[in-house]
């Protein structure tokens, strides 16, 4: 990802004060109708979402490709107060640190777009879910809509519902929807041309009020989907 190109100081603005990922999280935790149990975020980043479900009462797990990144997600979740296993780890590829069977909820928030080998991702999530078990996915959607914005992100797609589907052997889905119509285009505009100038540069130690500075509310933008594995694994 691009952004994990930049300072740590920066990522932690990025991911813990953009308001449109803060509401994003908040979006998550509503489709989680699981209490408790053992969960993992694909994709951990800075540790956004896995503090939120460490205090919503999980045994959290984590994972992302960048070790430096995964390093700082550690630093902030101490910091936070909540207790994480985060690893460093390609999650197209199954490994044995992840078991079959041993989640009881997968997030995959805002990652699969950054993903070439992506139905290898879900593949594994599937693997590691145990049956019956909760998978919440967000991504952005409709590739009419890729930008110079999802260009600087590391986006290499949007995702159309037909694609996500097709990804989504041994799955039911549950709920799936789009959120930001009809203003999508007109807030991505507003997004890019004033939110993101005054809330993503690169960040001074004199700005910003840190991870608990409060933000105004965000846009809704994507495909949001919930399901569960099936039952019985996909042949």
């Amino acid at each position: 990802m691009k952004v994990y190109q930049l300072s740590s100081e920066t990522i932690e603005q990025h991911q813990w004060r953009d308001p449109l990922l803060r509401h994003l999280t908040n979006k998550i935790l509503d489709l989680v109708d699981v209490t408790g149990g053992h969960a993992l975020d694909v994709g951990c980043g800075a540790a956004r979402l896995v503090t939120a479900l460490g205090r919503s009462g999980f045994d959290v797990d984590g994972v992302d490709i960048e070790a430096h990144v995964v390093e700082q997600a550690k630093t902030i979740a101490a910091e936070e107060g909540v207790r994480a296993r985060l690893f460093v780890a390609d999650f197209s590829k199954a490994d044995p640190r992840f078991p079959d069977e041993t989640y009881d909820l997968v997030v995959c928030s805002e990652v699969l777009e950054h993903v070439p080998a992506w139905r290898d991702v879900v593949a594994n999530i599937r693997r590691v879910l145990k049956p019956g078990a909760l998978f919440v996915l967000t991504t952005p959607n409709d590739p009419r809509q890729f930008s110079i914005l999802d260009e600087y992100a590391g986006h290499v797609r949007r995702f159309t519902w037909q694609e996500l589907e097709s990804g989504l052997g041994g799955f039911s889905i549950e709920r799936a929807f789009t959120v930001g119509f009809p203003l999508t285009r007109s807030l991505h505009w507003t997004y890019t041309r004033i939110l993101l100038p005054l809330f993503f540069r690169e960040h001074r130690p004199e700005q910003g009020a840190g991870r608990s500075g409060r933000q105004p509310a965000g846009a809704e933008r994507g495909d949001h989907l919930r399901a569960r594995s099936n039952e019985e694994p996909p042949r």
